[in-house]
């Protein structure tokens, strides 16, 4: 089995030319399938991953995506454990996504949630990762508590332009009971994704994702910005070992104090070499 060579990254400002019809559950399904093929590589990168620099003990909350628990990050969280972060679950059960007709109010459980790691942390600044749906609350949290935060990474995230094109789509309005036309939540949606500011944030994101369109999981390019492409699968972002060393190297990066991008075409290099063949 051949593994997809990792790629560089580029930047394109969202929304250009070229715009993307919605992704349909066959995309969705082909996703999967990529998805698997994905994690089945992840052993052929132990070698590189164990040749990043360990970690300076910050604190790292992990948001999962929609409809998922905690358990589907515990590679993500334990890999970056081993490294010697502190690496917080978000601890709420599955992620339903954004409803007013629940009865409780998921901002205001995330949001306490932040706050409780940062208190843990001794009041030192957090590094979000949010996969999928858990990176667009990622980028909420930073515009709204940009003190708490050291930087955001996310994961094939909607983050900008029409969430709407999501594969998803039905079922998230089946299982929210709120509809993408409706004018309130479709404002709502606007300021979740407007460009994030004063806080740094990395996208990471896939042409061939089937369940966010690459358009929608990049972030508007500026000084704080970088959109990294990436070849895994939307599902499995948190199990392929090329961003898994990426998210080693962009966290290792923030910790050194002065964010700067990351020099991926070098990083793919270097992880060609240390990875196992196939």
């Amino acid at each position: 089995m051949k593994l997809r060579s990792p790629t560089q990254a580029v930047a394109r400002t969202p929304g250009q030319a070229g715009h993307d019809a919605p992704l349909t559950w066959f995309d969705a399904v082909r996703d999967l399938f990529l998805g698997v093929a994905d994690a089945a590589a992840l052993p052929t990168g132990f070698f590189a991953l164990s040749r990043v620099p360990k970690g300076d003990g910050h604190a790292v909350l992990v948001l999962p995506g929609f409809l998922s628990p905690d358990q589907p990050t515990w590679p993500l969280r334990w890999y970056l454990t081993q490294l010697g972060y502190r690496v917080h679950p978000w601890g709420l059960g599955y992620n339903m996504g954004f409803s007013t007709t629940y009865h409780y109010d998921i901002e205001a459980l995330v949001e306490h949630r932040l706050k409780e790691v940062f208190i843990e942390s001794g009041d030192q600044k957090i590094s979000l990762i949010g996969w999928s749906l858990g990176g667009l609350y990622a980028k909420i949290l930073a515009r709204r508590y940009p003190n708490l935060i050291r930087d955001v990474i996310a994961l094939g995230s909607p983050i900008s332009g029409d969430t709407s094109k999501v594969s998803v789509t039905r079922i998230y309005e089946w299982v929210s009971k709120m509809q993408f036309g409706n004018p309130e939540f479709a404002r709502k949606l606007r300021e979740f994704t407007r460009p994030l500011e004063g806080v740094p944030i990395t996208a990471m994101y896939c042409r061939k994702d089937g369940v966010v369109p690459w358009r929608n999981a990049r972030e508007k390019p500026g000084p704080l910005v970088q959109n990294i492409e990436v070849a895994a699968a939307h599902i499995a972002m948190g199990f392929d070992a090329f961003v898994l060393y990426l998210i080693a190297h962009r966290l290792a990066k923030s910790a050194a104090g002065t964010w700067r991008p990351l020099d991926v075409p070098m990083l793919a290099r270097r992880f060609q070499r240390e990875r196992l063949p196939l």
